[in-house]
């Protein structure tokens, strides 16, 4: 059978309010938030036990809490002009107080992931019922409740069951959008081309774990005095490739005697339907614990990998933790100084850099960032990373506008898609973090404004939305900019 009936049954409303944000990643977790303080009933759905997405149960996935500087001839924090704002600013302010790191410059030393997961999932957590917002944890999205073409709300699976969320918005923060593909709303899946302009498209997958009982002393030592052989340079281009044989070269002697034993291989493989796709683990990097390391195993970048097909998710992710688990076991086996080590854990999701996302009333590209090019609907200004070192290298930096539109999907009502879920080409443009803390700021002000006015998300004035992100303490251009905006 192709298909079966489902019965027709009578679902429970557990909520009725105004606001359901399904996902409470960054995006999510700022939207819920900013929905909240400004008046509006808002509930945040996630599948997990735990807020924050990838800087939280994903253990900030290597990377830091602000963006950083893409080039020497811009300041740092400046992929969201001028420089981190809002509730942005109010959390990473009290994830610093609370001993938070990955904050460089303003931290320095070696990176402690494990600890700041923690330290953000409980600030978020902590902003989110401060706010009055609903946690309804543990639980799956499921199917959208639709009214012909509008979302009154989702249905979602829990231990209860099947239950109903009732909203007059809902936001789809799902990083995949998902409510937005149930719904049948036009979707933009990720092409091989968009790697020309951003090398983690399309989809950039990984998955994150800890290692514990290393000696550094004795791996270092060890380091030290490592020089792998010719017959090992020559053995590991032509079975790992060049790129692995240099990263991998100080243990390619140890590789090459468990490949050769049969105990362990760098490279392997998924099936997923037709296509097999290469899964490779990163090099051991030290934390700032004393014994604690992480590693990170990623397949390849292929168009046929889906990050919203839940098959291709499943076998994944059995592939990948079964290749952790081998990969820590070869490192305790043969290297110096992880002979007392274990593995401590693995992050409970595979992570996404990108994925498919709405189309939405216009898509934004990285032509459009590297333009520096201006929307009447601006909501804020970004610099995404590659867009931002290209212009600088031309001479001049370049922030881009990014227009409401982005997030409103075509065909839709009482739907606004957030962070990765919003419209743009590559798939990975719209994932940085600190500008997923803005755009969700701005997601949640526009959702409460909607349900105040009664209307649907596409029908609110853009001018008045403006002038709430103005008196948010957004930055939308300068009084030129302003005047030209007709908000002065």
């Amino acid at each position: 059978m192709e298909f079966v009936t489902e019965p027709e049954k009578r679902v429970p409303v557990i909520c009725n309010l105004d606001v359901a944000v399904a996902g409470a990643g960054v995006a999510g977790v700022f939207t819920a938030i900013a929905s909240a303080r400004n008046g509006a009933s808002t509930a945040i759905i996630d599948r997990f036990g735990s807020v924050g997405g990838n800087i939280g149960p994903g253990m900030i996935v290597n990377g830091n809490m602000l963006s950083g500087q893409p080039h020497l001839a811009v300041g740092y924090e400046s992929t969201v002009y001028p420089g981190l704002y809002g509730i942005g600013k109010e959390f990473v302010q009290r994830y610093a107080a609370l001993g938070g790191g990955s904050l460089p410059p303003y931290t320095k030393g070696p990176n402690n992931y494990a600890g700041d997961a923690s330290i953000a999932s409980y600030v978020a957590q902590r902003m989110l019922e401060e706010s009055g917002v609903t946690l309804v944890l543990s639980t799956q999205v499921a199917d959208p409740i639709l009214e012909g073409n509008r979302i009154s709300g989702l249905f979602v699976e829990n231990k209860s069951g099947r239950q109903a969320i009732c909203a007059k918005v809902v936001i789809d923060a799902t990083g995949e959008a998902d409510v937005a593909r149930r719904t049948k709303a036009p979707v933009l899946y990720p092409k091989m081309e968009y790697q020309a302009v951003d090398a983690h498209a399309p989809t950039g997958m990984g998955l994150y774990y800890l290692l514990g009982g290393i000696d550094w002393g004795r791996y270092e030592a060890y380091l030290r005095e490592a020089r792998p052989s010719e017959q090992d340079i020559a053995w590991g281009v032509g079975t790992l490739g060049e790129k692995h044989t240099k990263g991998y070269g100080p243990i390619l002697s140890l590789l090459r005697v468990a490949h050769e034993k049969g105990e362990y291989e760098l490279t392997g493989t998924v099936v997923l339907g037709e296509q097999q796709v290469a899964v490779t683990p990163s090099w051991i990097g030290r934390l700032g614990i004393q014994g604690i390391a992480q590693g990170r195993i990623a397949p390849e970048r292929a168009e046929e990998l889906d990050a919203g097909n839940g098959v291709h998710i499943s076998a994944l992710e059995a592939a990948l933790r079964a290749r952790i688990f081998e990969t820590a076991y070869f490192w305790k086996k043969y290297v110096p100084g992880f002979e007392n080590s274990c593995l401590l854990c693995i992050a409970p999701f595979l992570g996404s850099r990108g994925g498919p996302c709405i189309e939405g009333e216009y898509t934004l590209t990285m032509e459009d960032c590297r333009a520096g090019r201006r929307f009447d609907d601006v909501m804020y200004l970004y610099g995404e990373f590659r867009a931002l070192r290209y212009t600088c290298e031309q001479g001049q930096p370049r922030w881009t506008d990014v227009p409401y539109r982005v997030m409103l999907p075509k065909g839709i009502d009482g739907l606004l898609a957030v962070g990765r879920s919003a419209s743009g080409i590559p798939d990975t443009l719209l994932r940085n973090r600190m500008a997923a803390k803005v755009m969700g700021q701005a997601c949640g002000i526009a959702a409460a404004m909607a349900v105040k006015k009664r209307i649907s998300p596409r029908q609110l004035n853009v001018r008045e939305l403006q002038s709430a992100l103005l008196d948010a303490g957004f930055y939308l251009g300068d009084r030129r900019r302003l005047r030209e905006l007709s908000l002065i």
